[in-house]
């Protein structure tokens, strides 16, 4: 499946890449973002691309931007920027975005578990890590962890209703075997849940799949790292674009974008998230859940 960045023309307009300047696109996945600020900084301005996914960046390095010698791409969590930085001795950048869709590449590809759709013929290993330096699995959470804890992970980081039923019969279904595989976890959760669950609008195993991939990533938690630590990465008029695609996430944004500002850290550039046009959304369905927040380094 290709990938298709969302709302490109609204980023590229809000960050405003000129010649010459140093950007960082701290979730380069395929490159979709970083590919249109390449060409308005120019060969004389620099581009960071960071991705926490090992063969993400090799694939990158390889095939996209083996003759660009302004482009610096690095396998590491974008949390870590502040680290990143005196690592490689940078200077502040003039923009970052941050794009925390899943990249269809990986979803479809890795063979990691991310989606509840490759469950047929077995389905995948229950992994869900974004990159091996992370310990916990996906697995080893729901083989583990006591039915209080799994309910209350599947609820804070899914919003899943029927978070104490799918936890009860994760508990009852390892009893019988190990949940090893996503087809595993989406029997049982099929099994927790209503027939007419959510009215067939989405996949039954949808939420509970989304909390397992934030929580064993800590996603939340690198999201307001990198917020708090944007004067160490962006100079004076630097811009931020973050790109959300749920509630948890978007409210993050929002709240520390607010913190910030009553600071005086911060400019807030979009007083209200901008979101996908009808056509936008009709050509790219996954861009309907898409929000846009972006501020200005003051």
């Amino acid at each position: 499946m290709l990938h298709v960045p969302v709302l490109l023309k609204e980023a590229i307009e809000i960050l405003d890449p000129k010649p010459d300047e140093f950007f960082i696109d701290g979730t380069i996945g395929d490159a979709g973002h970083s590919i249109e600020i390449l060409e308005k900084i120019g060969s004389g301005g620099k581009l960071l691309g960071i991705d926490w996914d090992k063969e993400t960046i090799g694939r990158l390095r390889n095939e996209k931007f083996e003759s660009f010698k302004n482009v610096i791409l690095v396998n590491d969590s974008y949390a870590n920027l502040p680290e990143i930085f005196r690592e490689k001795n940078f200077k502040k950048a003039d923009g970052l975005i941050l794009d925390l869709g899943f990249s269809s590449t990986l979803l479809e590809t890795s063979g990691r578990g991310f989606s509840f759709r490759n469950s047929s013929d077995g389905g995948e290993p229950l992994d869900m890590r974004y990159s091996e330096e992370i310990k916990l699995t996906a697995a080893d959470v729901v083989n583990r962890f006591k039915e209080k804890d799994l309910a209350e992970i599947i609820f804070q980081y899914g919003e899943e209703r029927f978070s104490r039923r799918i936890a009860k019969a994760i508990i009852e279904g390892r009893k019988r075997k190990p949940i090893k595989t996503t087809s595993d976890l989406v029997e049982i959760i099929g099994r927790a849940v209503p027939r007419n669950y959510e009215h067939h609008r989405i996949h039954p195993a949808t939420r509970t799949f989304q909390a397992l991939r934030i929580y064993v990533n800590q996603e939340l938690k690198n999201l307001s790292k990198v917020l708090n630590n944007l004067d160490f990465i962006l100079k004076t008029k630097g811009r931020l674009c973050v790109i959300s695609f749920h509630s948890l996430e978007d409210r993050i944004v929002k709240q520390t974008f607010k913190e910030l500002e009553k600071e005086k850290r911060i400019k807030i550039l979009t007083k209200k998230p901008i979101r996908a046009s009808e056509e936008e959304i009709k050509n790219n369905p996954r861009s309907r859940s898409a929000k846009l927040r972006a501020i200005e380094i003051i």
